[in-house]
């Protein structure tokens, strides 16, 4: 629909059975971005996620609109997603929407020394009891380009979890579902970044979190306490115990007597959803090339290892090798990402 006053393409929600019923889709860039967020904000960007479609872009990315989508949700949907009454909506809201306002997604190589730091929205209103959220158009393909992976996210569970750290381990532990993919043991400095504690120069925000006790007790072990402890998660989902330290959910990796990565525990049980099952299968025949992570790492493997006969690396190459480097994917044996390959790469990048 079209306003006659603003001519962006209008997306009005004003009932929370236009929502979907049990999940958000939340882009593999967008996951593993570095993003800082309040619980709150989690939700309100939640809220935004659940209704974000590909077919609202359409004029957009064909050229026929130079305006981003407007998403406007309406108090009752407000009251209902973040449990507030009317007379809270404005007093509670309002801090959010500012903060949300001026966060960045950021898209860092350290290894190449780049890092990209975008505005998540171009704008966040509230006005007579509706909130309207505009995405920044920079980041349309994070928003919704779902073929390089996505994760399908319990909205009742996520809304249920109430720290900033549980809502993001939530969120990660979502990206690997499904028998066919794995989360690898994630390095501590990955880790920072996932669950943005880092700033523009990716120094860590609070010097407390340099300290591995400090950062696994409050991102670690108290979200997977707190998940274990939600029942809408744990209709889901299970933790397991490590044997050898004897925690739940998680067991470090060691390199002497130092924590240098940590490998998560844990197990999605069968899920009876049969809107979940529809969406996954719709998704499985959608004309995407195969494993089209991995096609783009090969592609920049290449273009690093030929440089400069092949060009530059760019945004979707840099986020492939992340994807390397962090386990989710992996090269032929032929192709490793050794020291000659990241010698290379800042010149590529350059």
């Amino acid at each position: 629909m079209t306003d006659k006053v603003d001519k962006r393409f209008q997306i009005t929600t004003e009932h929370s059975k236009e929502l979907p019923n049990q999940f958000f889709k939340k882009s593999h860039e967008l996951i593993f971005s570095q993003l800082a967020l309040t619980a709150r904000e989690h939700d309100m960007m939640a809220l935004f996620l659940s209704r974000l479609n590909r077919e609202h872009w359409v004029d957009f990315l064909e050229k026929r609109d130079i305006h981003a989508p407007q998403y406007t949700f309406h108090a009752d949907v407000l009251k209902d997603w973040f449990g507030l009454s009317s007379k809270q909506l404005y007093p509670t809201l309002r801090p959010v929407a500012e903060r949300l306002s001026g966060r960045k997604v950021g898209l860092a190589n350290d290894s190449a020394e780049e890092f990209d730091f975008i505005p998540l929205f171009a704008r966040v209103k509230y006005s007579k009891g509706a909130l309207t959220i505009v995405p920044n158009s920079e980041l349309i393909n994070a928003y919704v380009d779902y073929s390089a992976g996505h994760a399908q996210i319990n909205h009742h569970a996520f809304r249920g979890l109430k720290s900033e750290h549980s809502k993001r381990l939530y969120t990660l532990l979502s990206r690997f579902k499904d028998s066919g993919t794995q989360l690898h043991p994630q390095k501590i400095d990955a880790l920072h970044a996932l669950y943005g504690l880092l700033d523009e120069k990716g120094k860590l925000l609070k010097t407390s979190y340099s300290q591995n006790k400090v950062f696994i007790d409050r991102c670690i072990k108290k979200p997977i306490d707190e998940m274990s402890k939600c029942v809408e998660v744990s209709k889901d989902l299970e933790f397991s115990i490590d044997p050898k330290t004897g925690n739940v959910g998680f067991a470090p990796v060691m390199q002497g007597k130092r924590i240098i990565a940590i490998e998560f525990l844990y197990r999605w049980k069968m899920s009876d959803n049969q809107a979940e099952k529809l969406e996954r299968a719709a998704l499985a025949q959608e004309a995407v090339p195969d494993n089209p992570m991995l096609i783009l790492a090969r592609e920049a493997y290449q273009i690093v290892m030929a440089h400069p006969s092949k060009g530059n690396l760019n945004e979707k190459h840099l986020l492939a090798i992340q994807s390397v480097e962090m386990g989710i994917i992996s090269l032929p044996e032929d192709m490793p990402f050794n020291d000659d390959f990241k010698a290379k790469l800042n010149l590529a990048w350059a």
